[in-house]
């Protein structure tokens, strides 16, 4: 059953994890651990085996994706620099 598992979750990842801010991933990490066990659940998955796959911590294994993901996301900045220029009227 490991394998389905195995399979389960590096399909569950590649669906879900995506590039974020440094600052944002410990929690994504822990919301998309939820999620995966529930999905797990729903799908006849065995939790322990979800468990043995992710090598004992799925929220680790988790954010060690959304690192790998993130090198774009560091690199980036949070929002586009705007340079906007002021006209005033006399009147």
């Amino acid at each position: 059953m490991t394998d389905e598992a195995d399979e389960f979750l590096s399909g569950w990842l590649a669906q879900h994890v995506r590039a974020l801010p440094q600052v944002q991933r410990l929690a994504e990490s822990v919301r998309l651990a939820t999620a995966c066990r529930r999905d797990a659940v729903d799908a006849g998955i065995d939790l322990q085996d979800i468990r043995t796959v992710a090598g004992g911590d799925l929220i680790r294994k988790i954010l060690d994706a959304l690192n790998a993901a993130a090198p774009v996301a560091d690199e980036a900045p949070l929002a586009p620099s705007i340079e906007a220029s002021v006209e005033t009227t006399s009147s």
